[in-house]
């Protein structure tokens, strides 16, 4: 509706257009009345006989007011064409004034009227202010809350008008005298659109519309780059002379960038799905394959083809059994997301292809279920890789088998060999011994010293002889022996392990220190064995200290790992020669100072690697030795390949006069 809009010279104007209309009527009836009466009284004085004085007066007395009535509406006529002329001029110029646009002006002048017809004029003034007030409103509207701008161009197609808002004016830090009075190939700022700048102005020329045709700005919104849509029509004067351009611009760099990145990520998704091993599949609300896609024509082939329209379980039946394509199919029904749906087919050319198929549900945007949809794999190759290590599998685990039990064989007769070449030379072995120790006791008062000393050369090296012997049936036991774990007091044993030692010639006794309550998960006669070798060694080592003491305690590896130690404050050893301490038959010391055969440690090493530990050895010349040990955790108690020992921190120096008590979890 217009807007309703009154002045306070619209009363006025009203009554006095009433007050001249009621006149007007009065002026009217006044003539006619005297017209009448003059006809009345003059037909009758024309139709007498003759005129005399009396009659010529009242002739006079009657023609008098008609002339004056006469003269009256002569001028009542005379200010109706005034008036009228006066309208008409008006309307004339306010015809012009709407024509340039000055609509204002246009309703001020109709507003300004004669006294001939105000009302018409206010009422027409106030139909026009309210519905062009209405449109200025409704484009100022538009021009404010939209994006777009108006432009205008000339007959040579230069801009005209610009709106000041357009992001390529004032947003960019422009004037609009940079932009009117130039060609659109004009402006340095503005780039060519698709066709270049030749086509562009040809279609001007040709005065085609054109809509959305799109140019890249600098500076376009204070951005460094950016996308306008230009769309506009020719327009022309009253007498169909071209006069120019019309249009809106847009601002489109957010669509562009956003169909530039979209674009970007159709290529990439397009280039994922061509080098990729998956492909996209997608179902309606019965479960059953829609068109297929191109990718999926490349991996399946005609396959694609006849699988729309039909449901997976209906294509390949025989791919899974009854049970499998139940429960998948029971899925599908609850709208329950699959992975990993595996099973083979077959093309049309008879090869076989394995398929690793994922799906999920989709719905519309009213939660309508709408179907599946999903990526499919050709696993072929993995199946094809697994089904081959599956088979060397079974044949490495064939030939481990024949080289296990060929080792077994070999051990056996090692073994067998071992005991029986021990059996024969212990026995040769002691009856040399038990000769010399005959011919000793007989020649003991006749023959001389020299004598003496040869038979008991001999007697010593039987004895070594017999202990090098022992010692490599040892050695051949402690590899093939086999290993039954269980919870050991190693604190226990270890005490049993000191009052079984053999006596040696010491310069004092040994102070033991041994932390109670040490237990392990291992073989308890196999643990006497390491437990004898390294507590024998660590009582031999320091036979020659003043103040023996050897320690036999636990500390916690990093990871929580429990390494057991062995300490003495005895001769110690040289670091550089470390690795040759669990060398079969290498000793660091001579003989004469030290006696034994080399092969105590390496048994204690096997026994250690069987458990699944390690071991090794901390000294220096002089300052004692330290022997680490750890042996596996109890979950792999089966395993018998050795780990790897943890660092600790390095032991603290010997306390000969306080054991150690730390309590230590089982």
């Amino acid at each position: 509706m217009p807007w309703p809009h009154t002045s306070p010279a619209d009363a006025a104007r009203t009554s006095t257009s009433a007050r001249l209309k009621q006149m007007s009527w009065a002026l009217g009836v006044l003539c006619g009345v005297a017209v009448a009466v003059a006809l009345a009284a003059v037909v009758p004085l024309l139709a007498g006989p003759g005129l005399d004085e009396r009659a010529r007066t009242q002739l006079f007395i009657v023609l008098f007011p008609s002339a004056l009535a006469f003269g009256a509406l002569i001028s009542l006529v005379l200010v109706q064409r005034r008036a009228r002329k006066l309208a008409a001029d008006t309307l004339r110029r306010t015809a012009r004034e709407l024509q340039r646009g000055a609509w204002r002006q246009a309703v001020e002048r109709m507003r300004e009227t004669p006294p001939a017809e105000p009302s018409a004029f206010g009422d027409l003034a106030n139909q026009v202010e309210g519905v062009m007030g209405e449109q200025e409103r409704r484009w100022q509207a538009r021009v404010e809350l939209s994006q777009e701008w108006y432009w205008e161009s000339d007959e040579r197609h230069r801009l005209s008008s610009l709106s000041a808002e357009a992001p390529m004016v004032k947003p960019a830090d422009r004037a609009l005298g940079d932009v009117l009075g130039r060609r659109h190939d004009e402006l340095g700022f503005v780039h060519p659109p698709i066709g270049g700048w030749a086509a562009f102005n040809q279609m001007l020329d040709r005065q085609e519309s054109f809509r959305e045709l799109e140019f890249e700005v600098d500076g376009l919104g204070g951005r460094a780059r950016g996308w306008m849509s230009l769309s506009g029509r020719p327009r022309y004067h009253r007498d169909g002379r071209f006069s120019g351009y019309e249009g809106v611009g847009h601002d489109i760099t957010v669509h562009k960038e956003s169909f530039r990145r979209l674009q970007a990520s159709e290529q990439r998704y397009a280039v994922l799905a061509g080098l990729s091993a998956d492909w996209y599949w997608i179902t309606d609300a019965e479960h059953r394959f829609m068109q297929p896609n191109e990718e999926q024509r490349r991996r399946l082939g005609q396959l694609a083809e006849v699988a729309e329209g039909r449901t997976r379980w209906e294509l390949y039946p025989q791919a899974l059994t009854e049970a499998q394509w139940r429960a998948h199919r029971a899925d599908m029904d609850a709208g329950r997301p699959f992975h990993a749906l595996e099973f083979q087919i077959v093309r049309n050319d008879g090869t076989a292809l394995w398929v690793s198929v994922s799906g999920a549900p989709r719905f519309d945007e009213n939660g309508r279920f709408l179907g599946y949809h999903g990526v499919g794999r050709d696993i072929t190759l993995r199946k094809k890789a697994e089904q081959m290590l599956v088979q060397h599998n079974r044949q490495l685990q064939s030939a481990v088998a024949a080289r296990t039990r060929e080792l077994e064989f070999a051990n056996r007769d090692l073994e067998a060999f071992a005991r029986h070449l021990a059996h024969e030379l212990r026995t040769p072995i002691g009856h040399v011994q038990g000769l010399a120790e005959l011919l000793r006791r007989r020649l003991a008062e006749h023959g001389g010293s020299e004598v003496n000393e040869l038979l008991d050369l001999q007697v010593r090296a039987t004895q070594e002889m017999l202990t090098t012997l022992e010692a490599l049936l040892a050695l051949a036991r402690s590899s093939s022996e086999a290993i039954e774990r269980a919870p050991v007091d190693l604190s226990r044993l270890a005490e049993e392990v000191i009052n079984t030692l053999p006596p040696v010639e010491r310069v004092a006794p040994v102070r033991w220190q041994i932390e109670p309550g040490l237990t392990a998960w291992a073989s308890e006669s196999q643990m006497r064995i390491v437990l004898a070798n390294l507590l024998g060694n660590a009582a031999k080592f320091t036979r020659r200290t003043p103040d023996a003491v050897v320690a036999l305690c636990s500390v916690l590896g990093p990871n929580g790992q429990l390494v057991f130690q062995v300490r003495d404050n005895g001769a110690g050893f040289d670091a550089a020669r470390a690795s040759r301490l669990f060398q079969p038959f290498h000793r660091l010391h001579d003989d004469h100072e030290f006696q034994g055969t080399g092969i105590g440690l390496t048994i204690v090493q096997r026994i250690v690697q069987r458990h699944g530990g390690a071991i090794r050895a901390i000294g220096d010349l002089g300052q004692g030795a330290c022997f680490e040990f750890s042996l596996g955790s109890r979950e792999a108690a089966n395993s018998t390949i050795a780990g790897t020992l943890p660092d600790v921190s390095q032991p603290q120096p010997l306390d000969s006069t306080v054991a150690p008590s730390r309590e230590i979890a089982a």
